[in-house]
């Protein structure tokens, strides 16, 4: 199935391990946009001009499975994806991931405030920044607006075969064009 999908959400949402399972399922390549985002482990940002260029090359793809909770610079991506799938779980379920994720991390529960809560309660403010890699939940919501037609919402854990079963669904014929 030749189909461009981009899976986002805010931290500890889902979004790697879903993508990478559409990724296999699909045997589309798999992109995690925090390597666009950024040059090391200490997120460092990345020149805009370099990680447009990435971009751009991820764009020219057949199909695709990207992830991030980036919002700004993916528009271009937003509007080429078939789907955009917006993992959107009950904050309970965001702590406990963060929780079980970070736990053994030295001050994890500064980064739980921060990443987790705060990005789950915070409104969306005057609309996303570009180059804001601590987006929010309101912010999500709202970015995503022009593109409701092909967001699918989920408060709720899903597999990538529920995923592409919604897809066939949609649009029987996808990917034959």
């Amino acid at each position: 199935m030749r189909v461009k999908i981009h899976v986002i959400g805010i931290p500890s949402a889902g979004k790697t391990t879903l993508a990478r399972d559409l990724s296999d399922r699909l045997g589309a390549t798999h992109y995690a946009l925090d390597g666009l985002a950024f040059v090391d482990e200490r997120w460092t940002l990345r020149p805009p001009e370099e990680r447009d260029a990435m971009l751009a090359e991820i764009l020219e793809e057949p199909s695709f499975v990207t992830e991030g909770g980036f919002l700004g610079w993916t528009d271009e991506l937003l509007a080429a994806a078939d789907l955009v799938v917006w993992l959107d779980p009950p904050l309970r379920i965001l702590v406990w991931r963060h929780f079980r994720r970070f736990a053994h991390v030295p001050r994890w529960i500064p980064s739980l405030v921060r990443f987790q809560i705060l990005s789950y309660l915070r409104p969306a403010g005057a609309g996303p920044a570009k180059d804001n890699v601590n987006q929010t939940r309101a912010g999500i919501e709202s970015a995503l607006r022009p593109w409701h037609t092909k967001v699918l919402r989920l408060d709720r854990a899903v597999t990538a075969s529920e995923v592409v079963a919604y897809l066939d669904r949609r649009e029987p014929h996808h990917g034959q064009r």
